[in-house]
């Protein structure tokens, strides 16, 4: 796990008794099916639970209405994103079908 905090029992203290309980169910489970599917997924990529609730804040601070992702791995800050906006929110990625 990738942290800018020394301390792994602090990141796990930190997730177990914050983040995890505020998750989404939504998120919670698309996080779960891409633990299930992509074993070593952290070193690939993807946003952690804290991060996609820091900017789902952001975004409620800042009243967005629309946004743009660009890159997406499994789609959990697409999606966090989608659910920080207001009913009349767009969120947007560029797909690009590489098949």
């Amino acid at each position: 796990m990738t942290s800018i905090l020394k301390s792994e029992a602090l990141t796990k203290y930190i997730l177990e008794t914050n983040a995890y309980p505020r998750e989404h169910p939504q998120l919670k489970e698309l996080r779960e099916a891409t633990l299930n599917k992509y074993t070593d997924w952290r070193r690939i990529m993807g946003v952690p639970v804290d991060e996609g609730q820091l900017i789902s804040m952001l975004l409620k601070i800042m009243n967005a209405k629309k946004t743009l992702e660009i890159g997406v791995f499994t789609g959990y800050s697409l999606l966090a994103t989608a659910l920080a906006l207001p009913d009349d929110g767009k969120a947007s990625f560029p797909w690009i079908n590489s098949s």
